[in-house]
C-alpha cells in the first residue's frame, strides 16, 4: 500500500489550495487531480507523487469592455472590482488513449475540452465555431469511438461526436414523480464498451442505465463511418437517420459529404447549408461555379466585350458632341442627396461648399444617414450564405444601434472639442458633413455584397480587402473633412480627432461606471426587500 498526500515541491507552494476531489490515471501512472477552487489548472503528478506542474488551465475571455476599462484602471481598482481569475475544472476523463477530457461550471460555449499531452485544448481547433452546451455541466465521460456524454446538474445528458457537435440530448429531472430516465439530483455519469450509459442518481440512491435504440445504433453507425472518411457507405445509414429526424445537421453533414463525393454538388451544397457548413457549403459551390464557367464562358466573354464596346462608343460620341444627355434636378433636397457622389472626386469642393450652405441640408444629410443604416444592416445581413456576419443571431434594432451611436458619438464629441479648439464648424456642419464621408461606403459597399454571391471562403481575402480600402476611403475623407470644416492645419486636425475619440471612450467609460454601480445598486436593493419580507414572514 502507498499513500500520496499534499506535493512537497516548492513550485507547488506551501499556500498553494490542495482540495482533491477528481482522479484520473494516465498508462504511464501519472495522475491529473482537479483540486476544488484550483484556478491554475489540473495538478499533475507523477507515479511517486513527485509534483509534475499544473495542466491545461482555462483562460479569462475578455471582452471589448473589459479591455477598455483596463486603459483606465489601476491594478488595485481591477482587483477590487473585476473579478479575471480562470474558473476551476469540475470534473474530468480519460480515454483509451490518453487524452484528458475536462468539463467546467459557468462556461457557456467552452464548457468541455479534450486536451493534448501538453494541455492545449485540440477540441476548439477543429470546430470554427463555439459548441452548443451548458454552463452547468458536473460530469463528463468518453465512448470507446470517442463520443463524449455531459452530464449536467439538472439531469439533462449530452451526447457529442469527436469534433464537439451535438447529436442529441436526453435526460432531465423528474420534479413531481419519480420516472425512469429522470434524475432526481445526478452527479456522475460513465460509459461501458456496449455503448451503455450509467448515471447515478445521488438522491434516490440509484443507477440508471440507457442502452442505444436504434436510432441511436443507427447514427453511431453513419458516424462510425463518417470519421474513418467512408462517407459513400455512411449514406445508407444518414438516410435512415432523416427518416427518423428531418432536421439533424449532423445528417446533413454526412449526407453532404456523400453527395460531394459522388459529385452531385447541387445536393451536396443544399445539405451542407442546412448543416451550417460555410467551408463545406464553399467547397461545393466552387465546384458548381466552375461548372458554370466551363458551360457558359463563351457567352460570358461576349458580353463582356459587348460592354466595354457600348461604354467605348458613349465616350466617343460624348466627345464629339453627337450624344448629350444633361438630366436637371429642380429638387434641392434630390440634388443635395446626389451631390454625394462629388465627394469621391472633389472632395475639399465638397466641404466648401457644405460650410457656404450651397449644398447639403440637415435633412439630406439625415436620409444619408439612413441609407448608411440600409447598407449597414444589408451588410450584415444580406451576404451570402458563406459570408453571412449574422453568427450571433443579432436583432435588427442592435445592429443599428451599434452603427448609429458611434457615429452620434462621433458628432458630439468632434463638436465639444471644435467649440474650445477655435474650430470654424458648427454642430450643423459637422452632422452634414460627417454624413458625405459615409458616401464611399454607400455606393461601394453593396458592389462588395453581391460580389459574396460570386466568390468561395477560399477568396475571403478579396471581400476584406475591398471592404478595407472603402473603410480607408470613408476615414481619408472623415480627416480632410475635420481639416476642412474647422480650417485646421494637419497638427491640429490629428490633434482634433484624437481629442475627439478620447471624448468617446470618456462618454463610454462613464456610462460602463455608471451602468456597473447602477446594476450593483439594483441587485442590493432587491437583496435588501427580499430579506424584509422574508422577516416579515418569519415573523408571522
Amino acid at each position: 500500500m502507498k499513500r500520496i498526500g499534499r506535493p512537497t515541491n516548492p513550485l507547488f507552494g506551501e499556500t498553494a489550495n490542495y482540495k482533491p476531489k477528481k482522479l484520473v490515471v494516465d498508462k504511464r501512472g501519472n495522475l491529473y487531480i482537479v483540486s476544488e477552487g484550483t484556478f491554475e489548472g489540473i495538478i499533475q503528478l507523477d507515479k511517486d507523487g513527485q509534483f509534475l506542474g499544473y495542466f491545461g488551465s482555462n483562460t479569462v475571455g475578455l471582452t471589448f469592455l473589459d479591455k477598455f476599462i483596463d486603459l483606465f484602471y489601476t491594478k488595485e481598482q481591477k482587483a477590487k472590482l473585476l473579478n479575471r481569475i480562470p474558473k476551476p475544472y469540475t470534473n474530468i476523463t480519460i480515454d483509451d488513449k490518453g487524452l484528458i477530457y475536462t468539463v467546467t461550471q459557468k462556461e457557456s460555449g467552452n464548457a468541455i475540452k479534450r486536451h493534448n499531452t501538453i494541455g492545449i485544448n485540440v477540441l476548439s481547433a477543429s470546430r470554427d465555431r463555439k459548441m452548443i452546451d451548458e454552463d452547468n455541466f458536473i460530469d463528463i465521460a468518453v465512448d470507446k469511438d470517442g463520443r463524449m456524454y455531459a452530464l449536467t446538474e439538472t439531469g439533462l445528458i449530452y451526447e457529442y461526436d469527436q469534433e464537439g457537435n451535438l447529436i442529441f440530448s436526453f435526460g432531465g429531472r423528474a420534479i413531481a414523480t419519480e420516472r425512469n430516465g429522470l434524475f432526481s439530483v445526478a452527479v456522475a455519469i460513465t460509459t461501458d464498451e456496449n455503448g451503455n450509459l450509467y448515471v447515478l442518481d445521488r438522491e434516490r440512491g440509484l443507477v440508471h442505465i440507457f442502452v442505444p435504440t436504434e436510432y441511436a445504433n443507427i447514427l453511431h453507425k453513419a458516424l462510425n463511418l463518417y470519421e474513418e472518411g467512408k462517407y459513400l457507405e455512411s449514406k445508407k445509414y444518414w438516410e435512415q437517420v432523416m427518416t427518423y429526424d428531418g432536421y439533424s445537421k449532423i445528417a446533413h453533414h454526412g449526407l453532404g459529404k456523400a453527395y460531394f463525393q459522388e459529385g452531385d454538388y447541387n445536393r451536396a451544397a443544399l445539405h451542407f447549408k442546412e448543416a451550417f457548413s460555410r467551408r463545406d457549403y464553399s467547397d461545393a459551390f466552387w465546384e458548381l461555379r466552375n461548372m458554370f464557367l466551363q458551360n457558359h464562358m463563351g457567352l460570358i466573354l461576349f458580353v463582356f466585350l459587348l460592354i466595354i464596346i457600348l461604354f467605348v462608343l458613349i465616350d466617343w460620341l460624348s466627345r464629339t458632341g453627337k450624344l448629350s444627355v444633361k438630366v436637371k434636378v429642380k429638387s434641392k433636397l434630390i440634388s443635395d442627396i446626389l451631390y454625394m457622389k462629388n465627394i469621391l472626386k472633389h472632395p475639399l469642393d465638397t466641404f466648401y461648399y457644405i460650410q457656404k450652405k450651397r449644398h447639403g441640408s440637415v435633412l439630406s444629410a439625415s436620409i444619408i444617414y439612413l441609407l448608411f443604416l440600409i447598407v449597414v444592416l444589408f451588410d450584415y445581413f444580406g451576404r451570402s450564405f458563406i459570408f453571412n456576419l449574422n453568427t450571433n443571431e443579432r436583432s435588427v434594432g442592435f445592429v443599428i444601434l451599434t452603427a448609429a451611436a458611434p457615429v452620434g458619438l462621433w458628432v458630439i464629441s468632434n463638436w465639444l472639442v471644435s467649440s474650445i479648439n477655435d474650430g470654424k464648424g458648427t454642430l450643423r456642419d459637422i452632422y452634414i458633413f460627417t454624413a458625405y464621408t459615409f458616401a464611399p461606403y454607400i455606393l461601394f459597399q453593396p458592389l462588395v455584397i453581391l460580389s459574396t454571391y460570386i466568390l468561395t471562403y477560399n477568396e475571403t481575402f478579396l471581400i476584406d480587402f475591398a471592404s478595407l480600402i472603402i473603410i480607408s476611403w470613408v476615414g481619408v475623407l472623415l480627416f480632410t473633412g475635420v481639416k476642412e470644416i474647422h480650417d485646421y492645419n494637419i497638427r491640429n486636425t490629428i490633434k482634433s480627432i484624437l481629442l475627439t475619440l478620447g471624448w468617446i471612450f470618456v462618454m463610454i467609460l462613464i456610462y460602463s461606471i455608471v451602468y456597473m454601480l447602477w446594476d450593483q445598486l439594483t441587485e442590493t436593493a432587491f437583496g435588501i426587500v427580499q430579506e424584509v419580507l422574508y422577516r416579515v414572514r418569519i415573523s408571522r
